[in-house]
């Protein structure tokens, strides 16, 4: 009895032994976010963040985009852009938050913008423009400099899309920029930058953030006519960045990136394509390596940034520090609901807190959505310190799935939901923390076990060779009489067996 106890014991302290480490690890982790939840009390900022409200002036008639080119009745059309109703009804429920500031990640303007004759085009730069003024609360008599609402230009806010050049002016993009100085959304400053190339720095008045616009066609592959490989660094875009953050560090202010299209993998084209290797980057693989350098050398003063592809997501990666996020798209034109973000920062440090989304729904008002860290089930002051085990947890159940899945698509399902399995979740889920392909790939492909899986797989088998181990120091304590000293003839016996067994082999 008392040699069954003590193997007991023995058991037991090796299973202790080696679950300690785990559970040390979920302690830390616990303390880490009791930690992040008493920093509740702390100052907010609150933000809105929008992309894409494509108008089109000519929604509902013909020379409409996409189907919606006879009376439509409805105000949101899967595979149509966005009627002025649509963005008033968004800006509205924006308006109604009086959040601290508004970030307008690109797209104010309808696809195949070039098709409208010149007095539509007009009419569209002045209705959008007039009706985010409108709602930000801003006039050309103000600075707009104290104003709130920070917008950057997309591709398909020049015309013809995707075209820029510095050399020589666009009467299209001149014009805009006019109208957004009138009605008070640039100072004089920040519209002499974006006349030179597209980009400009706003110091949000208030806060200690520094929002840096970046006029991302330059570096990206949808510019057209494309660069030349020569052409290293159009505009002086990049020194810009480097001593606007710069500035920001030595005044101890917050940097928040703002652009259109974001330095990372085409997620829904190698969805499409089945293939991680021969879907493309949104930037030339040269700026978007350049930038990504930039940008992680600057981790500590660089809080967020923020881009737009028309679906809801994120990329947290620990290699490169600040968290980026990417915006949803109001207009419906890829099938997805109209909604936007509302999202909750550190004062102090300009970190993301709380990202919540805002949604449409059938009777045309605005509700409110997921939390993503809700969904995550991850704090989002350290998304980067979560392991991909962390986040693939998500793939792995359907419960789990389908409230991402939702947010993702804008709320709710505008058309039949498209069936994503096994691999398509897990690409989701890698580039949502790798910026590589070969990262990405390779996290996509290999299939990994849950982390509460493995951790129970590893107690498990070391419980067991530990067991194994006790019974055999049980065994040879217990016999170590018979061991060390045999009975009478028992030597004598094993010596005679091993002399007749050794000559059986040689004569044989």
């Amino acid at each position: 009895m008392e040699r069954c106890c003590t193997l007991f014991v023995i058991f037991l302290s090796v299973c202790a032994l080696t679950i300690a480490p785990d559970l040390l690890h979920q302690l830390v982790l616990r303390a880490s976010a009791t930690s992040v939840l008493g920093r509740d009390t702390l100052p907010k900022l609150t933000v809105s963040l929008l992309g894409d409200f494509n108008y089109d002036i000519l929604y509902g008639r013909p020379g409409g985009y996409g189907p919606c080119n006879q009376g439509q009745a409805s105000l949101v059309t899967p595979g149509c852009e966005s009627p002025l109703k649509l963005v008033q009804s968004v800006m509205d429920d924006v308006a109604k938050w009086e959040g601290t500031f508004t970030l307008f990640s690109g797209g104010l303007m309808r696809h195949s913008m070039e098709t409208v004759t010149p007095a539509e085009m007009e009419y569209t730069m002045k209705e959008v423009i007039g009706v985010i003024a409108s709602a930000s609360g801003v006039n050309g008599t103000q600075d707009a400099a104290s104003q709130p609402t920070v917008l950057a230009l997309g591709g398909n806010d020049l015309s013809p899309a995707n075209s820029f050049s510095p050399i020589s002016a666009q009467p299209q993009y001149v014009q805009l920029l006019r109208l957004m100085l009138s009605e008070g959304l640039l100072t004089r400053e920040e519209h002499s930058h974006m006349s030179y190339c597209g980009f400009y720095y706003r110091d949000v008045a208030g806060t200690k953030i520094r929002v840096i616009v970046l006029n991302t066609l330059l570096w990206s592959n949808s510019l057209r006519p494309p660069l030349s490989v020569g052409d290293v660094d159009p505009c002086g875009q990049f020194p810009f960045l480097q001593a606007s953050i710069e500035w920001a560090k030595q005044r101890d202010r917050s940097v928040i990136i703002l652009g259109n299209e974001p330095p990372i993998l085409n997620v829904e084209e190698a969805v499409r394509m089945k293939s991680v290797g021969d879907a493309t980057y949104y930037w030339r693989n040269d700026f978007r390596e350049a930038y990504l350098r930039i940008i992680g050398s600057n981790r500590f003063t660089v809080a967020a940034q923020f881009f737009h592809t028309g679906t809801l997501g994120f990329v947290a990666s620990s290699k490169l520090g600040p968290p980026m996020y990417i915006i949803p798209s109001v207009s419906p034109v890829a099938g997805s609901n109209p909604s936007y973000i509302r999202a909750t920062l550190d004062s102090n440090t300009g970190r993301v807190v709380s990202l919540q989304q805002r949604y449409l729904v059938e009777n045309g008002s605005w509700v409110y959505g997921d939390k993503l860290e809700d969904i995550l089930h991850v704090s989002l002051r350290g998304m980067n310190e979560y392991s991909v085990e962390d986040y693939l947890t998500i793939a792995q159940s359907e419960a789990h799935w389908e409230p991402f899945s939702r947010m993702r698509a804008g709320g709710r399902y505008l058309t039949e939901k498209e069936h994503c399995g096994f691999w398509c979740r897990h690409l989701i889920i890698c580039a949502s923390v790798y910026y590589e392909k070969t990262d990405i790939d390779y996290c996509t492909t290999s299939v990994l076990p849950s982390r509460s899986l493995g951790v129970w797989l590893s107690i498990i088998s070391a419980c067991s060779g530990g067991l194994a181990l006790v019974a055999a120091l049980t065994y040879g304590f217990g016999s170590r009489r018979i061991i060390f000293s045999p009975p009478p003839g028992a030597e004598r016996e094993v010596t005679q067996r091993l002399f007749s067994t050794r000559a059986q082999k040689v004569y044989n």
